[in-house]
Parts: C-alpha cells; sequence; structure tokens
C-alpha cells in the first residue's frame, strides 16, 4: 500500500511518537510510506535521525481548512498514487477530508481516509463538520473515553469509530531495577540518591496538575521529609516561572528538580520510586504504560483515559484530580509500603502486555485493507 500519514504538529509528545512508530512499523512490513508534516518540527527531525524508510513532505498545515495545504497534499496524492490518507491532528482533518471529497467528485475511488484522535477535547460539534469529515473510512480513538466524546460530537454511527489504544515498546523500558541502576540514573540527571523519588514525566502545562503535585508534596512533607518531586518535561514558560515560585513560597526549593525535557525517557523513570500523573484530563496515558513496562508504581488522576487504564489497587493507584488530601495520602502510603508497591508493579507489568505495536499496527494495517478491498 502506499501510505500517506499526516500530522502537523511542530512539537513532540505521544502523538507524535506514535505516527513516528506507525511509520516504521508499516515500512518494516514492506508499505510505501510518505509523512507529510513540518520541515522545522520534531517529528521530521526524528524521522531523519531513526533512519526510517520513508518520503518526508514538508506540509504546514495552519487552520482547520487550509486551502493552501489541501492543494500541495492534492497535488502530493495524485502523483504519488496514494492509496491511504491517516491525519492525526483535529486541525488536519478537514484539509484531509477536502483531498478526498475532491477526488470523489473526480469518480476517484481513492485515496481512502483514516483519522485518529488522540486528544480528550471535543470536536466541533455542528452537523456541517460531521458531515465534512464523513468521508473517512474510520475514526480510530486511542481509548472507549475518547470514542464517546468524538461520536458525541460527529453523530456518526458507532460502528464507524473504533478503538485501539496505544502501545508501548515495552523492551525498550525494561531494567533491571536494582540499586546500582536506579542510583546511576539518579547521578545523570543529578536526582539526590537517599530521596524517595516522585517523577512526573510529562509536558509543562497547567491541564497537566504539576501544580497540584507540589500542593500535595507540601502536605505530605509534613509526614514523610524525604519526598523529592522531579518534573521532567518543557512547557510554557509563565507556567514553568510559577511552578518555580510555589516551590520557593513552599519552602520546596531543595525537594523539587526541574529536569526540562529529557529525551532518554527508559533512564528517567528508572530513577523514580513512583511515576505521578496528576493531569486534570487525558486521552490515554503513554506515561502510564512506560511506568508499567519500566516497573515503577503509578498514581493517577481518576480522570479520562487515566481512570480507564488504571485498576486501583492491582495496577495503581487514582486519585481525584484536585485532592490535594488525598494526593498526599497515596504518596505517603506508597512511600512507607514496600508490598503496595510491590503489588502494583506486578500488575502493571502484567497489564502492559496488552498494549503492543504489534496488536495496535495489525488492527490498523486491518482497517487499511479493508478499505482498500471495499473501493475494488
Amino acid at each position: 500500500m502506499n501510505i500517506l500519514q499526516v500530522s502537523s504538529g511542530r512539537a513532540f509528545g505521544g502523538g507524535e511518537r506514535h505516527v513516528l512508530e506507525l511509520v516504521a512499523a508499516l515500512a518494516a512490513r514492506g508499505h510505501r510510506l510518505h509523512v507529510a508534516t513540518p520541515a522545522d518540527g520534531r517529528l521530521a527531525q526524528r524521522l531523519s535521525a531513526a533512519g526510517i524508510r520513508c518520503v518526508h513532505h514538508p506540509v504546514v498545515i495552519r487552520r482547520a481548512l487550509d486551502l493552501g495545504a489541501l492543494r500541495q497534499l492534492l497535488t502530493l496524492v495524485e502523483r504519488e498514487r496514494i492509496d491511504i490518507v491517516h491525519a492525526h491532528y483535529a486541525r488536519d482533518y478537514p484539509t484531509v477530508a477536502g483531498i478526498v471529497r475532491w477526488r470523489r467528485w473526480q469518480d476517484k475511488c481513492l485515496p481512502a481516509l483514516f483519522l485518529t484522535r488522540h486528544h480528550y477535547v471535543p470536536l466541533t460539534r455542528n452537523w456541517l463538520y460531521g458531515w465534512w469529515l464523513s468521508v473517512a473510512e474510520r475514526l480510530i480513538a486511542v481509548s472507549e473515553y475518547v470514542r464517546a466524546k468524538a461520536q458525541a460530537s460527529l453523530g456518526w454511527d458507532a460502528a464507524r469509530l473504533v478503538v485501539i489504544p496505544n502501545w508501548v515498546d515495552a523492551e525498550r523500558f525494561r531494567r533491571p531495577r536494582d540499586e546500582a541502576d536506579r542510583q546511576q540514573c539518579r547521578r545523570r540527571f543529578g536526582l539526590p540518591g537517599e530521596a524517595f523519588l516522585i517523577g512526573c514525566l510529562n509536558r509543562l502545562e497547567a491541564a497537566k496538575g504539576q501544580a497540584m503535585l507540589l500542593f500535595a508534596l507540601e502536605v505530605a512533607r509534613r509526614r514523610i521529609q524525604t519526598l523529592h518531586v522531579a518534573l521532567a518535561g518543557d512547557g510554557d514558560e509563565a507556567y514553568v516561572a510559577r511552578l518555580r515560585q510555589q516551590a520557593r513560597t513552599a519552602g520546596l526549593t531543595h525537594h523539587v528538580s526541574f529536569l526540562g525535557f529529557v529525551d532518554e525517557a527508559p533512564d528517567f523513570l528508572a530513577s523514580c520510586d513512583v511515576v505521578a500523573i496528576p493531569s486534570q484530563d487525558e486521552a490515554f496515558s503513554l506515561g502510564v504504560l512506560e511506568a508499567w513496562a519500566t516497573g515503577v508504581p503509578v498514581v493517577v488522576s481518576d480522570v479520562g483515559g487515566l481512570a480507564e487504564l488504571v485498576v486501583p489497587e492491582e495496577t495503581g493507584l487514582r486519585v481525584g484530580a484536585r485532592d490535594v488530601r488525598g494526593w498526599a495520602d497515596a504518596l505517603c502510603r506508597l512511600a512507607t509500603d514496600a508490598s503496595l508497591r510491590q503489588r502494583l508493579v506486578a500488575g502493571g507489568r502484567y497489564a502492559v502486555q496488552r498494549y503492543t505495536q504489534e496488536r495496535a499496527v495489525t488492527a490498523i494495517e486491518a482497517l487499511y485493507h479493508a478499505a482498500l478491498v471495499s473501493r475494488r
């Protein structure tokens, strides 16, 4: 198959990693891959650095229906005889739908269009938007939570929305989990060797809940003085400045580490005693899968895709997203109960086996094949 993946984002988060690994997996299965993404974006840089067999097309989609990008992509589709177009950003959906609508108007049955929804924010809810996107074969949601929201917004028949969860390369994160490895990883990031380390690996922005985590740390340290939070990720400068001020005001300057963007997530996670994901909402969470694969217990907000992933007391702890005292209690409980940590690690290692790239890519590839067969 000749497949075009479209992703207009310039940053590199969970959605971009999904595209990167999907392209690599499909190329390894013998398909011809094209990727339309900004030339200065991190996805383009990662594709080049990884040496993935694909053709990069520098395309910038600036708005929901970008006529310039539409013309550029239409030319690409016709020149390269693209069979499948797969878009991953809501901003990109109307533009790629425009390509398919133009081709249908010309009585061309290809390409078939797929949309993946990685985000929890509801899509535009009006009949015209839903109708315009309805040329898509399927909308793939990364969780049932996202699928239900997308269906409510678009008004499509339930059969046209499918759930294919994200995946993790568990081998990349598997570590010996011995004290020597943990201390080596801590030294790499300048983290305290004797602390009970609570890691938070996420973009620094208000919706990700780091401010609430620092409030919880302030409360929890009244009981357990060894608690230390490490915030890994870049983000909004004003928000980061507020977090630093919050830490200073609470007397936590020496008990919170701001690491910035961390390229090697496995080493960071291996340095942690617990991973905290205090987001106000999430569509899914690669962070949970990565922590499970590393063998680190998780505590997460009881919201959205996080609540769908984590089984309380079996694969992690769940706490209300704004419940500062509940978060403090959970952190203290994890710090003092080794048997709880061991139980959650065992549950996570078992659960992560369901989220393999092989399973997800095979499901996506099957959807592609079915669409092409139905058009021949």
